[in-house]
């Protein structure tokens, strides 16, 4: 762990890298090397893998990839290509070479996902299956970006790609929050059933219609008021790496956090 000024004052503790739980994924829309470095330089310690959104990857000049993926690598941050990427490879009969291909550019991790694909769960378990077997970090991704799976179907789904070999699950943010409303009785359930270090809950992106930064960080602060300081997240911007880290830790600027900073100095949410 790094050492941080102003050590009298007392946090929530947590795990140092390389982590099982309260892990974090940035999500990175392509950025330059020199906004990485410094953004690696600066919060490392807290990014536990990064995503090359979407299909991001397809569009970036190779050597680019390559340099910011090993980057990345030499920072202990995993890394992974959108699971939209891989659900175009199934579609289109090219996804065994598409792991290759994963492998081949510097990628430690891939995503299985079907959020807008159809797929079976033995589909999905040999997609899982497949990457693992070449030496991938799998996240499988449950939840649908267009239309909702009922509870009982997602958490199927949820053990389909644990049974199937994934390190981890990505809930898909559309099918938990979505305005006002927070599927809370699913995430109840969803944390009763599955080990915590398992699930990676997704933040609400602001390139969805209707979701804005102020609406990502109530989220965020509700899922870790929920869930606690070492709840896994994704879907973290560059510039909000400290900003969630200060959420975790109940040092946001309300009293929400049980065990946060501000309620172990004393102050009282009732007050």
């Amino acid at each position: 762990m790094i050492t941080t000024a102003f050590q009298d004052f007392s946090i929530p503790e947590r795990q140092a890298k390389p982590r099982t739980r309260g892990l974090a994924m940035m999500i990175d829309w392509g950025m330059g090397l020199a906004r990485q470095t410094d953004t690696v330089e600066s919060a490392g310690e807290y990014i536990d893998f990064a995503k090359i959104a979407a299909g991001i990857a397809r569009f970036m000049p190779a050597d680019l990839l390559r340099a910011k993926l090993a980057q990345y690598a030499q920072h202990g941050i995993s890394t992974s290509p959108g699971g939209l990427f891989a659900e175009l490879a199934l579609k289109t009969g090219r996804y065994e070479k598409f792991v290759d291909d994963v492998l081949a550019a510097g990628f430690s991790g891939i995503e299985v996902s079907d959020n807008l694909l159809k797929l079976s769960a033995s589909d999905k378990s040999a997609a899982i299956k497949r990457a693992k077997d070449q030496g991938l970090k799998v996240f499988g991704e449950v939840g649908r970006k267009e239309g909702s799976l009922d509870d009982q179907t997602l958490i199927q789904d949820v053990q389909i790609c644990l049974d199937a070999g994934s390190d981890w699950v990505f809930l898909e943010a559309s099918e938990l929050f979505a305005g006002n409303q927070v599927r809370g009785a699913l995430i109840a359930e969803l944390a009763r059933r599955f080990p915590a270090e398992k699930l990676i809950y997704e933040l609400p992106v602001v390139v969805i219609p209707g979701v804005t930064r102020d609406y990502k960080h109530k989220i965020c602060a509700w899922l870790v008021k929920e869930l606690g300081t070492e709840v896994n997240l994704a879907n973290i911007e560059w510039d909000e790496m400290y900003l969630t880290e200060l959420v975790r830790r109940g040092f946001a600027g309300d009293t929400s956090h049980p065990q946060g900073a501000y309620r172990l100095a004393g102050f009282d949410p009732e007050d």
